[in-house]
């Protein structure tokens, strides 16, 4: 029975590692986020082909070659819940059953900044948030996925410094280096059944956190093209990027009310000691291609279409040191994601904008589950920006997103499920000119 209990731990601790790294996307399907700016959301991530603002370090570096004075951009953005819940179906957790994710509010952060160099050549640095968030379930110590997840989250932040240059007046070029530091918390209960009851109990829970080691850097890169006046064409790269994984275990025991099992419990985990686990997620490379069409001076429209490499999350491997390596396999597929947005000036410096984006989700039905319940989703957007003065601007947006019904009956855990979530994201960013 305890080996038993010891090969699931080994599959527990890689599908935490390895889920709570996939955990982190509430917004873009798979794992990755694509609120990187209040303007940039507004228009739904429309935004590759026109990517005049810092945040085009972004959605297209070359965007930045455009922009003639110093200018500083900072913001954020809140992700709401106001509905993420599971219904259960038999066999497990049955008919009736239904459950919900904590309504807590999760903030994600950007900043850029632009320095012209020359007339041609800009300077910009920067950071965003591509990977974040997580699933936290409510009520965790009687929730019946409990011993799947109770609590997942990621925080990863890149950092770059990229060079734009202005090639003529119609051309452009960007790219630059891109640091990631990532890392990953879990929580989770074990059980087994006590032999004197025959019941499945508790007895064990366990939290993991793991930590980028030491940080992986990849590239941005792309290219922006004004063939006439009222055209712009986009289109940009940031790169595949593998990244390690490791931490510790820390299990605590469950008391079952049963002396001997406790007893025999106590020999078969690592209470008190900890058990370093190691493994590699693969972050998929993202390629945005953008059109923008100036319909008047005052109003603009883009159509973007996105590929998402998700095929390079096809499995994950696990080492547990006094344990045999595990593989859990994911086989995602890659995805487009299919982004329009409209922008209309108000005055010479202010402006309104909205958007609409449909979402592909790489996830097959075998992989979906408690960890992350991705699917398909619609969503919607509007935004501003005021030009408080010369020098400053306020923006705002939003985004609502509705994720597609899905209901998952061929989960490798064995967890039988229909989930519905809708997600709003505001945004606020200040934008100041020099």
């Amino acid at each position: 029975m305890f080996k038993s209990i010891c090969n699931r731990l080994a599959a527990l601790v890689l599908v935490g590692l390895a889920a709570a790294g996939s955990a982190g996307r509430v917004e873009a399907a798979g794992f990755g986020l694509f609120e990187q700016s209040s303007k940039g959301n507004a228009v739904a991530g429309a935004f590759a082909a026109t990517a005049d603002d810092p945040s085009a370090m972004f959605y297209n570096p070359a965007g930045n070659a455009f922009i003639d004075r110093f200018t500083l951009e900072v913001g954020g953005f809140a992700i709401l819940r106001p509905t993420a819940r599971l219904d259960g179906i038999s066999p497990y957790p049955g008919d009736g059953y239904s459950a919900s994710m904590s309504k807590s509010p999760y903030g994600i952060g950007h900043g850029y900044a632009v320095l012209p160099l020359s007339d041609s050549v800009k300077l910009s640095a920067g950071f965003w948030t591509p990977n974040g968030l997580g699933v936290p379930w409510q009520n965790p110590d009687t929730f019946a996925g409990r011993f799947i997840n109770q609590r997942n989250d990621i925080r990863q932040i890149a950092v770059s410094a990229q060079l734009a240059v202005k090639l003529s007046d119609s051309v452009a070029i960007g790219a630059g280096p891109e640091f990631r530091f990532t890392d990953v918390r879990l929580s989770e209960n074990i059980s087994a059944v006590n032999p004197f009851t025959q019941r499945v109990v508790d007895i064990a829970h366990v939290s993991i956190v793991s930590a980028g080691e030491p940080v992986k850097v990849g590239f941005a890169a792309g290219l922006l093209i004004k063939p006439c006046d009222r055209v712009r064409l986009g289109i940009s790269y940031h790169s595949h990027m593998d990244v390690d994984l490791n931490g510790p275990a820390s299990f605590g025991q469950i008391p079952t009310g049963s002396p001997q099992f406790d007893a025999a419990v106590a020999q078969s985990l690592p209470f008190g000691k900890g058990a370093q686990a190691r493994t590699t997620l693969q972050f998929p490379s993202v390629t945005m291609f953008g059109i923008a069409y100036e319909v008047t001076p005052r109003l603009t429209l883009e159509a973007d279409g996105n590929y998402t490499t998700w095929k390079v999350f096809d499995q994950t491997v696990l080492q547990i040191d006094g344990l045999p390596d595990t593989t859990l396999v994911h086989n995602w597929e890659n995805t487009w994601t299919l982004r329009a947005g409209l922008t209309y000036k108000v005055g010479s410096r202010s402006w309104v904008a909205g958007g609409f984006v449909y979402d592909q989700t790489p996830q097959p039905d075998a992989d979906a589950g408690l960890f992350l319940p991705d699917a398909n989703r619609t969503g919607g957007t509007i935004g501003a920006g005021i030009a408080v003065s010369k020098h400053l601007e306020f923006q705002f947006s939003s985004l609502f997103l509705w994720f597609h019904e899905r209901t998952i009956t061929t989960s490798k855990d064995n967890f039988s499920a229909t989930y519905q979530s809708f997600a709003i994201l505001p945004s606020v960013t200040i934008k100041s000119t020099f």
